[in-house]
């Protein structure tokens, strides 16, 4: 049963210690992509308007997400009690994934060896191809058309 903030997850922590997670900035993981050589053709924060950031730059394309990162315990427990289901969660939550770099497909490896030795998770969760301004995240058979970034 739920005790408000005191909630325990299953990580151990409580859940209002987790609401209090600072935000990490991705500054340093640009500019050592840069110094490196990585050709960075975009970057966004998935942050507001969740997973539809993928999206954000005004050209047309569709962002396929084939692999997501370990849904962190906090989002367990706020789909398990919310209830939030995974449309209302990818579409508004990070779920786990703070940061993009769109990259050609050489260059990821440099971008994973990067964000690792700063300690950040990293790896290759997609492809962004020509088509319809949409992102398709295939792992929960999610997609989200271009008119769902708008602000309501």
């Amino acid at each position: 049963m739920p005790e408000g903030y005191l909630t325990k997850l299953s990580d151990g922590r409580l859940y209002g210690e987790t609401l209090l997670d600072p935000t990490h900035i991705y500054v340093g993981l640009v500019e050592d992509c840069l110094n490196v050589g990585v050709d960075i053709h975009y970057a966004v924060n998935i942050t507001g308007h969740g997973w539809r950031k993928l999206m954000r730059a005004t050209q047309s394309f569709t962002y396929v997400i084939e692999m997501l990162p370990t849904q962190l315990p906090i989002f367990d427990f706020l789909q398990e009690h919310g209830p939030v289901d995974d449309r209302e969660a990818y579409g508004n939550l990070n779920m786990g994934a703070g940061f993009a770099l769109y990259v050609l497909d050489t260059h990821a490896d440099a971008v994973i060896h990067v964000a690792k030795q700063l300690g950040l998770r990293a790896f290759r969760a997609g492809y962004v191809e020509s088509g319809d301004k949409k992102v398709v995240i295939k792992p929960k058979s999610l997609e989200y058309a271009s008119e769902t970034l708008a602000v309501r």
